[in-house]
């Protein structure tokens, strides 16, 4: 089951997948929202939630204080939608900006190389390279 989440100030909806982070499904539809560590340590990516129920997930109550839940704020990168949502985020809005979804593709490892001790460069040859 999925839920639509609309993106305050933007006004753009996203389909949120089951047991998807917010964050997750904002960044694979273009829409960038501020973070840093994603693992609900740092509190970069704290939103309001304006309408709608989330499950704060693993976010540390020292990122997101229990007043700060009770406020209906959450980390974007923690929060999985129980319901449709509405949320408000802290977003710099760039009329000459492009939102560009992650896409997924099909590669295989074309090539392994040793560039220092401790770091590997790793060549992929992507199955459909057309328009890249």
């Amino acid at each position: 089951m999925s839920f639509e989440v609309t993106i305050e100030p933007l006004g753009q909806t996203i389909e949120v997948e089951e047991e998807q982070t917010i964050l997750d499904a904002a960044l694979r539809a273009g829409i960038y929202l501020p973070h840093a560590c994603c693992h609900g340590l740092c509190a970069t990516c704290k939103i309001d939630v304006l309408d709608g129920e989330v499950d704060h997930g693993e976010a540390s109550s020292f990122a997101l204080m229990d007043f700060e839940r009770d406020e209906n704020k959450c980390l974007a990168c923690c929060a999985i939608p129980e319901s449709d949502l509405v949320i408000e985020a802290e977003i710099e809005e760039d009329p000459d900006s492009r939102n560009l979804p992650v896409q997924d593709y099909q590669c295989t490892v074309s090539r392994i190389e040793e560039l220092t001790p401790t770091i590997k460069g790793i060549w992929l040859k992507i199955a459909d390279a057309d328009g890249i």
